[in-house]
């Protein structure tokens, strides 16, 4: 797609800041260290990084509360904060004093790491909005669903206010701004970390693999259905956990059975990925979600591995500005089998996608590639700052 190349053209390039600018980021996915990198990455061009976090999280697979962790230069940056309903992305408050954290880190210029129609944009945007900060929030959401009135009525107050939107895919810009955005919206990839040092390929059968949560909208059982059509030997690994995990494990495929591989840490994921042949997303869309990224793609392709996704959301989207994959039509277990048959009979093809997966990856995911186009808007919010506040018309 034309559009699709010039975005991945203007994510590639991008201006490093100049003089030393105050950024405060509220991001409740910077719990997790690897996902303070976008934010490291600025504080290296010489950004005054301060970042607000709650003090505890929650996933939905384990019972035990996370905790920040700093990454090792971004220990003063963290500003752990107590919140209520820890866990709950878009509904969870910060009890805390939005004016005095602003008082006490004096921003330049502000990112709320979430989503605008949740309660943490509303929460922050309304105090940054009084004292002057330009702010920005994310957008991953691709389905415009019918939310309550408070709620798009929050919704569209934080984009009237916010300075811009860092949309995550094309559809997400698109609603962004039939939402009512009047500021600048660009696309902003997130950044996937990378890892240096892969781990050797060893000999096994043909393999197809998983990674993510085990849940139904994920359309694992159209995954089981498509390897069981293929002859034997096959294996089948999925990567990760969640309520589909007793029905799927041990089940039988041709001349073997499903494994699952649980517990990996970020920096283990490549032990993963780099046992696969393929690595296949057959979600399925449902009334409330549809595939807002599909950040297992970029991370399969980075350790060398070829991808079949469904037409779900924002997988063809991404396999296309890739190179990297195939694509088939969701839910049709068939036309996926078929799929993982020509990839199993043409090696050199699952190269052929592998390289050239591998080489956008660089290209455009990295943490410094992903942090340019955010930091570019950052840049134009502040300079219109320092300008009075005016502020363009959103781009199309």
């Amino acid at each position: 797609m034309r559009r699709s190349a010039i975005s991945a053209q203007s994510w590639a390039d991008g201006p490093k800041s100049a003089a030393k600018r105050r950024l405060l980021v509220v991001s409740h996915p910077a719990v997790v260290s690897v996902n303070q990198m976008v934010y490291r990455e600025l504080a290296r061009r010489d950004w005054e990084v301060t970042i607000v976090v709650p003090s505890r999280w929650r996933n939905e697979y384990s019972q035990a509360p996370m905790f920040p962790r700093a990454l090792p230069g971004m220990e003063s940056a963290l500003r752990p904060t107590r919140v209520a309903l820890a866990g709950r992305p878009q509904r969870h408050i910060y009890l805390t004093s939005c004016r005095a954290q602003c008082a006490r880190s004096r921003p330049d210029v502000a990112f709320i790491e979430a989503e605008p129609y949740s309660l943490p944009a509303s929460q922050w945007g309304c105090t940054l909005k009084r004292m002057g900060v330009p702010f920005g929030v994310q957008c991953y959401e691709n389905i415009d669903r019918d939310l309550p009135l408070p709620v798009r009525w929050l919704r569209g107050r934080v984009l009237r206010d916010a300075a811009f939107v860092a949309a995550r895919s094309e559809s997400a810009a698109r609603l962004a701004r039939a939402w009512g955005a009047a500021g600048e919206v660009d696309l902003a990839p997130p950044a996937v970390p990378t890892w240096e040092q892969l781990p050797p390929r060893s000999e096994h059968p043909f393999t197809v693999g998983y990674a993510g949560r085990l849940v139904e909208s994920k359309g694992l059982a159209d995954l089981l259905a498509a390897v069981r059509a293929l002859q034997a030997p096959v294996e089948l690994l999925l990567i990760g956990n969640g309520e589909l995990r007793a029905g799927l494990e041990g089940q039988p495929i041709p001349g073997s059975k499903v494994r699952v591989l649980d517990g990996l840490s970020h920096e283990e994921m490549p032990v993963g990925y780099r046992q696969l042949d393929v690595l296949v997303l057959p979600s399925h869309t449902t009334a409330t979600w549809k595939e807002q990224f599909g950040r297992v793609i970029i991370e399969a392709l980075w350790c060398g591995v070829p991808v079949v996704g469904s037409d779900s959301g924002e997988i063809p989207w991404l396999i296309e500005l890739t190179g990297g994959g195939l694509t088939f039509p969701e839910g049709d277990v068939e036309e996926l089998a078929d799929r993982l048959r020509r990839l199993r009979e043409e090696p050199a093809l699952r190269e052929r996608l592998a390289q050239a997966g591998r080489a956008a990856v660089e290209r455009l995911f990295t943490v410094s590639a992903a942090t340019d186009p955010l930091e570019r808007m950052l840049l134009r919010a502040d300079a219109r700052r320092a300008r009075g506040g005016a502020r363009p018309s959103a781009p199309s």
